[in-house]
C-alpha cells in the first residue's frame, strides 16, 4: 500500500514539476535546443532576475491610448508594417530570431571577425547569458506589471514572426521589448570590447531594436524603454566581477581573431 501511495504522488509531481518549469521559462526561452529553449547552456548566469535593477521602478509608464504619444505608436506601427516584404522587412525578420548562433552572425560583421564557439568561445556564451539577464531579468518587472498589449495583437494583423512565436508573445507583455534591452545591452558590450568598430556596432545595435517595431512585435515606445533597460543593465553588469572576468577573456579573444586577420 505504501509504496502504491508514493507511486501515485510521483505521478502527480513529475507533470506539476514540468508545468512549473514551463511557464516559468518566460521571454528569454523558445524553442529548439538542447539545454534551454535557445539552444545554449544556461545554469548560472550574471545575475538573478531578483538582483536585477527593477525596470518597474524606473521605466515611465507607457502612453494609453488617449495620450498623444500613443498615435505616434500607432504610426510607427502603420510605417512599419508598410515595410513588409522589403529588404528591411527581411533584416527584422531575421533580428526576430534570438538564437545564439543567430545573434552571433548578425554582430559579426559589424565586429569584423567572426564570433563562434570555436574562435570566441568565451564571448560565444556570454551571447547566452546575457540574453537571459537582459531580455528577461532586466525586464521582468516592468513586463509582468503592465502586460500591455502588442501591436499587431491590436491590429488584428501578422507579425514577422511564425505563428506559434506569435501565440507566445501574445501571452508576454509588450512594454519594454526585451529583444532590444539585449541587442542594446550587446552592442554596448561590443563597443566596449572594440571600440575602433564602436560606430558600426552601435548602428546595428539601434537597428536590431527598431526591428521589432517593423516586425509588428513592439510599439516604438516598447523600444525606446527596451534601450534603457538595455543600458541601465549594461551599467549593472560591470560591477559583477564575473561578468568583468569574462569581459576579460573575450576581449583578449577578439583581438587574437583581428591579429590573425592581419
Amino acid at each position: 500500500m505504501a509504496k502504491n501511495i508514493k507511486i501515485k504522488k510521483l505521478a502527480i509531481f513529475i507533470p506539476t514539476l514540468y508545468c512549473s518549469l514551463f511557464f516559468s521559462s518566460s521571454f528569454a526561452f523558445q524553442k529548439g535546443s538542447t539545454e534551454d529553449f535557445l539552444g545554449h547552456e544556461v545554469g548560472v548566469t550574471y545575475h538573478t532576475a531578483e538582483q536585477a535593477v527593477s525596470s518597474k521602478e524606473y521605466l515611465p509608464v507607457y502612453p494609453e491610448e488617449e495620450n498623444p504619444e500613443f498615435e505616434a505608436d500607432k504610426l510607427a506601427y502603420l510605417h512599419g508594417y508598410n515595410l513588409k516584404g522589403t529588404e528591411r522587412w527581411q533584416q527584422a525578420t531575421m533580428d526576430a530570431d534570438l538564437h545564439t548562433a543567430n545573434v552571433a552572425k548578425i554582430f559579426s560583421q559589424p565586429l569584423g571577425i567572426t564570433i563562434s564557439p570555436q574562435t570566441t568561445p568565451t564571448l560565444y556564451k556570454m551571447l547566452g547569458d546575457l540574453l537571459v539577464d537582459s531580455a528577461d531579468n532586466a525586464t521582468k518587472t516592468a513586463k509582468e506589471f503592465y502586460m500591455r498589449k502588442r501591436p499587431f495583437v491590436y491590429f488584428g494583423n501578422h507579425t514577422c514572426q511564425p505563428i506559434d512565436e506569435e501565440d507566445r508573445l501574445r501571452h508576454n507583455g509588450s512594454f519594454p521589448s526585451g529583444h532590444t534591452a539585449y541587442g542594446w545591452t550587446l552592442a554596448l558590450i561590443l563597443a566596449q570590447i572594440s571600440p575602433s568598430h564602436a560606430e558600426a556596432i552601435i548602428k546595428r545595435g539601434y537597428e536590431f531594436g527598431q526591428s521589432r517595431m517593423i516586425c509588428g512585435a513592439h510599439w516604438q515606445s516598447d523600444v525606446d524603454a527596451g534601450r534603457m533597460v538595455g543600458a541601465v543593465e549594461y551599467s549593472k553588469l560591470q560591477s559583477i566581477p564575473q561578468f568583468q572576468e569574462d569581459l576579460r577573456k573575450a576581449t583578449e579573444e577578439v583581438n587574437q581573431q583581428y591579429r590573425l586577420l592581419k
